[in-house]
């Protein structure tokens, strides 16, 4: 049985006067305070893609030109020592999910609230990318406590990895990171 899944969410975001709008609920991360759907840091249209149209399609040409992936767009962003966001990355071990799943809470309830690329981790192999999570993983409205589920293969974790997500949403020229 895999246990002993240690998490942690970088959690990010690029707003202006925008409280973030969620974090991982399952498995549930360490915070270093409490559940924390704050963002660490706020950037403005980090690589000019303008407002509204296609920026998830934008993004997708633009990451692969520059041959980088959604988790180190938001490294890049949030720089060194911010790497986990609110959460610790040497937190009180976690059980894998019995159904395989992943489940993203937005702030207000639901899921995801906003277009965009997300990713998931475990230890450093990826197990999960999409373009678009909030289409992709669709959740409940706000105010529902129904998440976006993400299949996640488990399998790599021998009892002792971290799982970490990295969500970028776009909010017309504020990209929000999570």
């Amino acid at each position: 049985m895999l246990t002993g899944l240690v998490l942690s969410s970088a959690v990010v975001s690029f707003t202006i006067g925008v409280k973030a709008h969620g974090y991982l609920e399952e498995p549930s991360p360490s915070w270093e305070d409490s559940p924390n759907p704050e963002w660490v840091v706020n950037i403005d249209n980090y690589w000019d893609i303008g407002s509204g149209g296609d920026q998830c399609g934008l993004f997708k040409t633009m990451a692969a030109e520059k041959g980088v992936s959604v988790k180190d767009v938001v490294l890049d962003m949030v720089g060194s020592g911010n790497e986990c966001g609110h959460t610790l990355a040497d937190g009180t071990p976690q059980s894998v999910p019995t159904d395989g799943k992943a489940k993203w809470l937005g702030n207000g309830g639901g899921g995801f609230t906003h277009v965009g690329p997300c990713e998931i981790y475990i230890d450093d192999t990826m197990v999960l990318h999409g373009d678009n999570c909030e289409d992709e993983y669709p959740g409940g409205d706000v105010g529902s406590t129904i998440t976006s589920d993400m299949p996640v293969d488990y399998s790599s974790c021998n009892g002792d990895c971290i799982l970490t997500i990295y969500w970028l949403a776009f909010q017309n020229e504020n990209w929000q990171a999570y």
